[in-house]
């Protein structure tokens, strides 16, 4: 028996909560993101044959898949083009497989690779470069890419265009994985290269010219790229500026066109200034309060009345302005917006003290408690932690912030050895990236949250492959997650852009960013 199963959908809005006081339990609807306008006469264009672009850290590696740096990928993801796409409705849609069908009785997808795709080098892209692709992400990089391969159990040629790819067993969420995750390799050139070492040969729409990891990247538009959206600016550079201040400066002299880093304090200065302009965007990030769920918890916050009341204590709209110049919306889960099982049957928790008051009362703690310290990382999640903790007086619990370098705030999250952080965390689209955090066997359950009813259904939806059916499983996950008050959502921040005028953006990749494809120069 054969199926032809063509994507997942998704869901995308965005929302705007009001900014003081109490808040009823529904969220406003979408804010358009505000994109570039024409420059001609721009005294800071010097070049409409290149972009300068910014980049806040050094590059982590040119190898996508050994690659768990979100300035690296904003950078290579223009080199490489990935085996299926995501449409901007979330279906999956053909790329460097042209088409596939599920043939149930083995257990397979079989895919045909589209013809003609040339790589970098010139060489045509086929079956054997994917299944050399796949096959890597099987062994060599089976640490950084386990979501994908502990899916698969053999990989096939059928002849030079077809390529049959054998699961363990049947998954709802393979083929999207395969769009998010799987980037084409040439074996040749793989093979040549030292592994992608010093540099890379892939067939997506720019092409390495050079690569010096503390300094940045040199691109140029190959003109054989077979994708819908061709690359329109010929070179591009990505140029390491740590300094977000730095970075404005760089802007407003010309030798920047897009930073994306800038410091938000700057954001009014950027928009009164004629030569330079403003982008924002949704994303997949979600910045919340974690609560410690493991059995070293404290007592309290194995109430599930304390956890609502902590939600309800803490005001979203008044961090939104501290943390992102107003630039997020608040948010209902640790789902984001875009992600498929996320709707609004899910709790949401408005700034409500007296609500809150209440909860705590019920619960046993009218007089409140005393624990350690909420942990952080310096920058916009300590400033959260900071208003946490002053919002969390008002109900009575005291506490203090105690700043933790990055490795080691990782390390506590994952021995338990917290009692609540400020964290963020970058999701894709699929529901089953909450399930990493909210499952005790996802790959980043540092609640340790042991919810019986939540783990059969993370099983289900697993399987499902009825996109209705899974979608349900998904969304009822959520609203028991939100009900329970695992997690204190914050909010959804927008992906924001200072750039010169004159530069205008005609699409992005939701969990990307601004790709290269979709910048060009006004005429």
């Amino acid at each position: 028996m054969k199926k032809n199963i063509i994507g997942l959908i998704l869901i995308s809005t965005m929302v705007l909560s009001s900014l003081l006081g109490c808040t009823s339990s529904t969220i406003p609807a979408n804010e358009t993101p505000s994109n570039g306008t024409s420059g001609n006469e721009n005294p800071l264009i010097k070049d409409t044959g290149q972009v300068v672009i910014s980049l806040a850290t050094e590059l982590q590696t040119l190898n996508t898949f050994a690659m768990q740096n979100i300035v690296t990928n904003e950078c290579i993801s223009n080199i490489y083009d990935t085996f299926l796409n995501v449409a901007d409705d979330g279906t999956i849609i053909p790329n460097v497989a042209e088409s596939w069908e599920w043939i149930e009785n083995e257990n397979k997808y079989r895919f045909k690779i589209k013809k003609g795709i040339k790589f970098h080098d010139d060489s045509e892209l086929k079956a054997s470069d994917v299944a050399f692709t796949l096959n890597l992400m099987m062994t060599e990089y089976k640490a950084y890419q386990a979501a994908t391969a502990n899916q698969i159990k053999e990989v096939k040629l059928a002849d030079d265009y077809t390529v049959d790819v054998y699961l363990n067993n049947p998954s709802a969420n393979f083929l999207y994985l395969c769009a998010i995750n799987v980037k084409m390799y040439s074996e040749k050139a793989y093979n040549e290269t030292d592994k992608y070492k010093d540099t890379v040969i892939s067939c997506g729409p720019y092409k390495l010219v050079s690569y010096d990891p503390t300094i940045g990247v040199e691109l140029e538009a190959f003109e054989d790229y077979h994708g819908d959206i061709k690359p329109k600016i010929k070179k591009a550079v990505f140029k390491i500026i740590p300094d977000a201040n730095t970075q404005v400066v760089a802007l407003e002299t010309g030798e920047l066109n897009l930073s994306r880093d800038f410091a938000m304090i700057a954001l009014k200065n950027i928009k009164e200034n004629p030569n330079l302009d403003f982008y924002s965007h949704p994303c997949g990030l979600i910045n919340f309060i974690q609560f410690n769920q493991r059995d070293n918890t404290i007592e309290p916050l194995k109430n599930k009345k304390v956890r609502q009341a902590i939600n309800y204590c803490f005001d979203k709209d008044f961090m939104i302005q501290v943390a992102e110049e107003g630039m997020a919306v608040p948010a209902r889960s640790v789902a984001n917006q875009g992600m498929f099982g996320y709707s609004e049957k899910i709790p949401y928790y408005g700034y409500d003290v007296e609500k809150a008051k209440e909860l705590m009362k019920e619960a046993g703690y009218e007089n409140g408690f005393k624990f350690d310290a909420i942990i952080t990382r310096d920058g916009k999640d300590k400033k959260i932690a900071e208003i946490a903790l002053e919002n969390l007086k008002a109900i009575g619990i005291e506490t203090t912030v105690q700043v933790v370098e990055n490795n080691a705030f990782i390390d506590d999250l994952k021995t338990g050895n917290f009692v609540m952080a400020s964290s963020h965390l970058n999701l894709n689209s699929d529901g089953d990236n909450a399930m990493d955090v909210i499952s005790i066997t996802g790959s980043i359950p540092f609640s340790g949250i042991s919810d019986e009813w939540i783990e059969e259904q993370n099983k289900l939806q697993k399987i499902e492959l009825d996109s209705k059916k899974r979608f349900d499983i998904l969304e009822s996950i959520l609203v028991r997650t939100g009900e329970e008050a695992y997690f204190a959502p914050i909010y959804y921040p927008k992906k924001s852009y200072a750039i010169t005028k004159g530069l205008n953006i005609i699409g992005y990749d939701k969990f990307v960013g601004v790709q290269l494809k979709y910048l060009e120069w006004a005429e």
